[in-house]
């Protein structure tokens, strides 16, 4: 069987944790929080080589329940339970083939390479020959705090390679948070190389790292989560996609005349401005659309030369393997229907903090378009939503016979394509495939008072039973609107629009524009329905009614 070697290049020289446990490699932080998994592996030998700097003779090595500890010299190695520990000066740059010892022998590693082994090297030094290897200052990783929670949460700020900076009220600190909770110069960040330490000056309630209340000058790890005030802020290591360089300037309220200081830049929106980067093989161009889980972008496919529509999720998500996981397997069974009314999918990745996937780019506009215009004051057009309504019953029907539903329906999700006036519904199976995950509790309350209006009644109560009969109501919802230029229901609270939406009668459209026919204004008024029962009980029984009305007043479809 070939074998491979497995190099893993660590940048914290301070700290690092590797498990390797029945097939499974766990790298990163903690053993609870790993940066990456590797499964099903099948590793036959562990070689670690580290590259210290020490003058000493014997560097000692303790071990569990021994009372005078082993040394290590040049040349020396020392057994330990499961591994041996050697000590070679300058570097040996060759792994030692391991065999395999005796029952009753101890482990031995003759001098000679293996070339036939599964080897992983984890090493903090150069790949390159010792020979040509020049000694040069290390290279440091780009730093950042998020806040995850307060009043500046989803503001990020790059922090210097070098230097300090202070945190407190807009200012007076380098680094200002608007907090009613944090003093005037909370805290200090002394920043050299790979160490970031932090002192505490002043606030009553003190400075927090992951909880802990500080007491002097304290180490801050990748990942740890700084708390002053009432705002939380996590050290987190780069390479990001978009690098916000330090700059410079004097605080308006410093009174010293000396060098200016290095102040950590702000970033309000990590997702709205990332036109002219490359995630992946994409070229990113101009921002389409923000929504509430991201920002959509057209872009270059470099692989193909093909425009594709990107959308790229807030860093926020994945938060766990497990959320990564579960949208893999929505973003499959989405992919896998494929019909000419539904948005075509093409695939999905990670480059850096960045979560996107590539779908089938459309050029022309959404039905929130359309209901906005309208809504302005623009002439409706009952033709245009009645196209839109077959199509989007098309798609229905192909979804059904996957046995699944959409569930998110809305005119921001109906794209209408300019060339040939073809209907493309978005987002499939997007709602399912963040469900549980914790970018989708950070936006639930947003995105459901955005959406509420044109959800089927029972999908605003929790004990309601809720399938594809919502995305029949859902299509009327888009219908209407296009027409009317605003949703069935309008409000501004949550709770008042679930009570209209549960209780108040709708105004047929014909109200609003009188040319719509008495056939497409029950059309949609059955679509509308409270009773999920009187609605049409399949997309089929819906096209049956459509289509031969599309017929009849000559509509192009």
């Amino acid at each position: 069987m070939p074998t491979k070697t497995l190099v893993i290049d660590g940048t914290d020289r301070e700290h690092f944790f590797l498990t390797v446990e029945g097939g499974t490699l766990r790298i990163g932080d903690t053993a609870a929080h790993p940066e990456g998994v590797l499964r099903d592996l099948r590793v036959v030998r562990i070689h670690c080589e580290l590259e210290v700097e020490d003058d000493r003779d014997n560097v000692p090595i303790d071990e569990p329940g021994v009372l005078a500890p082993s040394s290590l010299s040049e040349g020396s190695s020392v057994k330990l339970a499961h591994a041996s520990v050697s000590l070679v000066g300058g570097g040996s740059g060759t792994f030692p083939a391991f065999v395999p010892p005796p029952a009753d022998e101890p482990l031995t590693l003759p001098p000679a390479p293996a070339e036939d082994l599964f080897q992983l090297d984890l090493s903090l030094n150069d790949s390159a020959p010792a020979e040509t290897q020049q000694v040069t200052a290390p290279t440091v990783v780009p730093r950042r705090f998020k806040v995850i929670d307060g009043g500046d949460q989803g503001h990020c700020f790059i922090l210097p390679d070098e230097g300090t900076i202070t945190i407190g009220k807009p200012g007076h600190a380098n680094l200002g948070l608007h907090d009613l909770y944090v003093s005037k110069v909370h805290c200090s960040v002394h920043i050299e190389g790979y160490r970031v330490q932090v002192v505490h000056h002043e606030g009553q309630n003190g400075t927090l790292i992951d909880g802990v209340r500080i007491s002097g000058e304290q180490k801050l790890r990748q990942g740890a989560v700084l708390r002053v005030g009432n705002s939380h802020l996590k050290l987190e290591h780069g390479p990001f996609d978009q690098e916000l360089p330090p700059i410079e300037e004097d605080l308006p309220h410093s009174k010293e005349t000396g060098p200016k200081r290095v102040v950590a830049q702000k970033s309000t929106d990590p997702v709205a401005d990332l036109d002219g980067l490359t995630l992946a093989h994409f070229k990113l161009g101009k921002l389409l659309h923000r929504g509430f889980a991201g920002a959509t972008y057209d872009a270059i496919d470099t692989k193909s030369d093909h425009k594709v529509s990107l959308k790229v999720l807030a860093p926020e998500f994945p938060a766990a393997n497990s959320e990564l996981e579960h949208f893999a397997k929505e973003f499959k069974a989405a992919q896998a229907v494929r019909h000419p009314n539904i948005l075509t999918l093409s695939g999905a990745g990670k480059s850096g903090q960045y979560f996107w996937f590539a779908r089938e780019y459309v050029e022309g506009e959404s039905a929130a378009d359309v209901v906005k215009r309208v809504g302005g004051g623009e002439k409706p057009s009952w033709t245009k939503a009645a196209r839109v309504a077959v199509h989007l019953a098309r798609a229905l029907q192909e979804i059904k016979k996957a046995k699944l539903v959409h569930s998110n329906i809305t005119p921001r999700n109906v794209l209408l394509r300019t060339q040939d006036h073809v209907t493309k519904l978005a987002d499939f199976r997007l709602t399912h495939a963040l469900e549980g995950s914790h970018l989708s509790q950070a936006i639930r309350e947003k995105k459901l008072l955005a959406e509420l209006a044109y959800m089927a009644p029972e999908q605003t109560t929790t004990e309601a039973f809720v399938d594809g009969l919502a995305d029949l109501y859902a299509i009327g919802s888009v219908a209407y609107a296009m027409i009317v230029g605003k949703p069935p229901f309008t409000g501004t609270k949550k709770d008042e629009l679930i009570a209209r939406v549960q209780n108040m009668r709708i105004t047929p459209p014909s109200a609003s524009y009188k040319k719509v026919p008495p056939e497409f204004d029950a059309i949609v008024m059955k679509l509308l329905s409270r009773r999920q029962e009187e609605r049409y009980q399949t997309p089929s029984s819906l096209l049956k009614e459509l289509e031969p009305l599309a017929d009849s007043y000559d509509l192009k479809l």
